[in-house]
């Protein structure tokens, strides 16, 4: 009875407005902080522990920044580590239950080594990213696993997404989940029913994931892994898919969001490899306030490879900035295009340059 009624209302909201119930690139994007700090837990103040946190911590800050998992072996980082006191601002310890290295690194030169190393910086707003995922145990029985879940491998996928920088939430499963969605409608992916059930959440994208034993035709001595999964990503009207395969269950959970990281990451994170400046306008609308003005014009300088930007124009509505870029102005937008406070008014003007209208957060 709960599927019927179910059908009938999905059908009801398709006729009268599908496009309400599809996640938006640009809804809830999360703006990560403090990129450039990172704390490492030790036993100890011993000189040679604190070069090991301190190695370890610039590599998180690196993987976090760039989202590449091919960065840790580039000769450019690996000289970097054996220098790492080049890199750091300050550092001290810090003491609550266990004993912590806390660690500022230099932005400028953090940025130029990803740089160097051919990869990019990711952008601070990243998606929030809402994850459905069922998991099989021993016996195949299937489970939704939700935020409250203590299951080592929902503990480690939310490790593996803070490490990474990737907002994730996972459903709460109440009564209003168990309503809306089953585990065989995430099992069997009807994305309609699991679209419908995720509106309430509010996410820019969804993860579909499911963890699985291997089939025995599949284990091999090559690949002996046990353990099973797959994946969808779903942003607007992107796709993404992929497997991953472990001998733990408890594993899959941080292969899934090192998957998932790696592909927006290379869709959204912003190079520097042109060496030539280009200048490009950006006009935005509604800011009626000399404050918001001043913030937009914050917002566009600290996207990743942006140089420069000034305020060229302002007529007590409309403001319009020139950029003087290091990289193609498409991976520019693509970062504003997560930002709450900018809203696309145009692709973009014959001209090259876009428009967006401002939108005050409260």
């Amino acid at each position: 009875m709960r599927q019927i009624i179910l059908l009938v209302w999905l059908a009801f909201v398709g006729v009268v407005g599908s496009i309400a119930i599809t996640p938006s690139v640009s809804h809830a994007a999360v703006e990560l902080k403090e990129l450039y700090q990172f704390r490492v837990q030790v036993n100890s103040q011993a000189p040679r522990e604190r070069q090991q946190a301190l190695q370890e911590a610039l590599q998180a800050t690196l993987l976090k920044l760039s989202g590449d998992s091919q960065l840790e072996g580039h000769p450019l980082v690996e000289q970097a580590l054996r220098n790492v006191r080049d890199f750091v601002v300050q550092y001290g310890y810090q003491q609550d239950e266990q004993l912590w290295l806390w660690v500022q690194f230099d932005q400028t030169q953090v940025d130029r080594l990803i740089q160097q190393a051919g990869s990019g910086i990711w952008s601070n707003l990243r998606p929030q990213l809402l994850v459905w995922l069922v998991a099989e145990d021993d016996d195949l029985r299937r489970q939704l696993l939700g935020a409250d879940s203590e299951a080592i491998v929902v503990q480690q996928l939310r490790n593996a997404a803070n490490r990474r920088g990737l907002p994730i939430q996972l459903p709460l499963l109440d009564l209003n989940d168990s309503m809306t969605v089953s585990v065989i409608d995430v099992w069997a992916r009807f994305m309609d029913t699991i679209n419908f059930a995720s509106a309430r959440y509010s996410p820019d994208g969804i993860v579909v994931a499911r963890f699985y034993r291997t089939d025995p035709s599949m284990i091999t001595e090559q690949q002996p892994q046990r353990w099973s999964g797959d994946w969808t990503l779903h942003i607007g009207e992107l796709r993404w898919s992929g497997t991953v395969r472990a001998m733990d269950r408890s594993e899959l959970g941080a292969l899934v969001i090192r998957d998932v990281t790696d592909q927006l990451a290379a869709r959204y994170r912003i190079g520097s490899a042109s060496e030539t400046l280009q200048e490009w306008t950006v006009t935005i609308d509604q800011l009626l306030r000399l404050e918001a003005t001043i913030a937009a014009e914050q917002l566009l300088s600290s996207m990743p490879a942006v140089m420069d930007a000034q305020l060229v124009s302002y007529n007590g509505r409309t403001a319009q900035y020139k950029l003087r870029l290091q990289a193609d102005p498409a991976r520019i937008r693509q970062a504003m295009d997560l930002s709450k406070q900018l809203q696309a008014v145009t692709d973009e003007t014959e001209d090259g340059d876009a428009v967006f209208r401002w939108v005050e957060q409260p």
